[in-house]
């Protein structure tokens, strides 16, 4: 068995442009996020790349996302699977809060007097420390904890080597904090605890001989995004105490 994993965060949607989390709730694509999406798309089109399943979460935004993709790759008949445990963590009763006001809780329930020596902490930690507060502090408990959250990435990565072809290029469409998590299950040190931007690619392999290998964080379909490192040279630099 040997894949080619082309996992990819969904397009900007409306919740992201007003700066809302959203992990279980849901919110459409903006325009700018459907443009975006198309022009990641059509770099794999240029260069003739075809993909032999598609995956997704049961999220609308990643459906839509995946759908076009696959109409800029000329597969509009290539059946996409959507799998639930594929979906962003689940911020309970926190859903649709704005990001600024869930830090500044945050900073407070760990003691932080500034917010931004808050988010350097989580950002930089050896934990999912905003999984594992929210996890505390919600109180109708549904917000997920972070061995609960890493462990459901971990398991729906091998369902999805479970269904797909012994050998080819897959195409993934999932979240933000979901990609993070499936990153660090792979590598702890591969990243930061940061989201890869929308609409951007981040590029796996699997095979039975080698397991997972990490090859590309992030890189592709943004605006300004040539001539910039990946994710994973910023956040190995970030570590070795060097800033992009």
């Amino acid at each position: 068995m040997s894949l080619d994993i082309y996992l990819m965060r969904h397009g900007k949607t409306i919740a992201n442009e007003q700066g809302l989390v959203q992990g279980w709730s849901d919110s459409p694509l903006t325009e700018e996020g459907i443009a975006d999406v198309v022009k990641s798309a059509q770099r794999f089109a240029d260069a003739g790349i075809k993909f032999d399943a598609a995956f997704c979460s049961t999220s609308p935004r990643t459906k839509t996302t995946a759908q076009l993709v696959l109409q800029t790759t000329n597969q509009p008949d290539l059946r996409i699977q959507e799998i639930e445990d594929l979906r962003e963590y689940n911020f309970g009763s926190f859903e649709q809060t704005h990001r600024d006001e869930l830090h500044q809780l945050l900073a407070e329930k760990n003691g932080f007097a500034k917010v931004e020596d808050w988010i350097h902490a989580y950002r930089n930690g050896s934990l999912h420390r905003l999984a594992q507060t929210l996890a505390r502090i919600d109180p109708t408990r549904k917000a997920e904890g972070e061995s609960e959250f890493l462990a459901r990435l971990n398991s729906v990565m091998f369902e999805i080597i479970g269904l797909s072809p012994r050998k080819g290029r897959i195409l993934v469409v999932s979240h933000g904090m979901a990609i993070t998590g499936i990153l660090k299950n792979i590598d702890p040190m591969s990243t930061l605890y940061e989201s890869v931007p929308n609409a951007s690619m981040t590029r796996l392999s699997y095979s039975l001989s080698e397991g997972w290998k990490i090859h590309s964080i992030g890189d592709g379909g943004l605006r300004g995004s040539q001539g910039r490192p990946s994710l994973l040279e910023a956040s190995r630099a970030k570590r070795m105490g060097h800033i992009y």
